[in-house]
């Protein structure tokens, strides 16, 4: 009676604070650009260990908005503090702030709040938050390194096409001398995007700007949604991400003691990939029904047997809160092996590449100087 009294406390709160609001999503973005995630795991971590150590919670926020650099976040946990100093709950004050602090977050307060461990689910809460931080920073960190060699590359042939063999042109018209092929090519190259810079530019602003629109709509965000996860190398890393991301939400609101359709629910709402987010209510709903998880996800092939198998376990067993920390854990490590694996194709193939645009404009300008020696002899 216990448990359900709980699960109905749970569902009023979420239709009292996020009926009719527009809930941010993984990239997902859990949170404002103003306010980074990591500020917002530090603020858990550190309200979990003075909760711990029994601070009264209006002295817990106010160190804490004493302490803030972020002016846009200090705002917002001294709105919180204030709210709570005039008697209204944590979830209830966080739940105001719903760009910042997601569903996720707020309902994990709010169990915490009704089942008194509140300091050790916002720890959990900053364990899981800082996990889907790494993800994220893990891959970014896998393309830097590649995007930089680019930028110097692009910069690099940019000033021999338009700084150095302009010049070797002129030294060639004025001895009346015929152009190599290959020098010829790329200088009416390089004229042509020096005359016409501005209509490229418009046109590339232009293709970004209806990428961009088409990324809006429904059916253009399902279609780049399918592309992401059907990419060739890429699209396996992206789908260890979702894969992971999902498993460790559900688990984490399982095992604070949220029902399983409310967990689905939540975990779908914090799933930005159109496929498995739909995927993702559709095992609400047939959850709903009576079918256990494991057939609820049918034939799809987004999630791999193995994940199924996970599910079925925990299932049979009830300890799927567990199985899915496991599930997590192992595809946090394929994650980490997966970039790896990824850095090292797109590394060389970027280096041969661009060695052989960058060598190819070269030798183009060294056969003109050495033509143009012999004009000269």
């Amino acid at each position: 009676m216990k448990h359900h009294s709980l699960q109905k406390q749970i569902k009023r709160h979420n239709k009292a604070n996020f009926a009719g609001k527009k809930q941010s999503v993984f990239d997902i973005k859990l949170f404002e650009r103003s306010v980074r995630s990591a500020e917002v795991t530090d603020f858990a971590r550190q309200l979990a260990t003075m909760v711990g150590a029994h601070l009264p919670l209006v002295r817990c926020l106010d160190i804490l908005v004493q302490q803030q650099s972020n002016a846009r976040f200090k705002n917002v946990i001294n709105d919180v503090k204030q709210s709570v100093s005039q008697g209204d709950s944590l979830s209830n004050s966080l739940g105001k702030h719903s760009k910042i602090f997601n569903r996720l977050f707020v309902n994990i307060i709010y169990v915490g709040e009704v089942s008194g461990n509140l300091a050790e689910l916002l720890q959990q809460l900053a364990n899981y938050l800082e996990k889907m931080s790494e993800l994220k920073r893990k891959l970014l960190t896998a393309f830097s390194y590649p995007t930089v060699i680019v930028f110097v590359a692009i910069g690099a042939i940019s000033f021999l096409l338009f700084g150095i063999l302009p010049t070797f042109s002129e030294m060639f018209e004025e001895f009346g001398a015929n152009m190599p092929v290959a020098t010829r090519l790329l200088l009416d190259g390089s004229s042509f995007v020096k005359d016409n810079i501005f209509f490229i530019m418009l046109g590339l602003t232009v293709c970004i700007f209806i990428i961009r629109f088409l990324g809006k709509t429904r059916k253009g965000e399902l279609f780049f949604h399918k592309v992401q996860i059907k990419a060739p190398v890429l699209g396996t890393v992206i789908r260890k991400i979702i894969i992971a991301r999902f498993s460790r939400t559900l688990g984490i609101l399982l095992s604070s003691g949220i029902s399983l359709l409310e967990a689905l629910e939540i975990t779908a709402v914090s799933t930005n990939n159109i496929p498995y987010r739909n995927l993702i209510v559709q095992m609400k709903q047939l959850t709903a029904k009576g079918q256990s998880i494991e057939k609820s996800i049918g034939d799809s092939k987004l999630f791999p047997p193995l994940v199924i198998q996970m599910i079925a376990v925990g299932e049979e067993t009830a300890e799927l809160s567990a199985m899915l920390g496991k599930t997590a854990a192992f595809y946090e490590s394929e994650v980490d092996a997966a970039i790896e694996t990824l850095t090292s194709i797109i590394e060389p193939v970027i280096i041969v590449v661009l060695g052989v645009v960058l060598g190819g404009t070269i030798i183009a300008i060294y056969m003109q100087i050495f033509d143009l020696m012999n004009v000269v002899h």
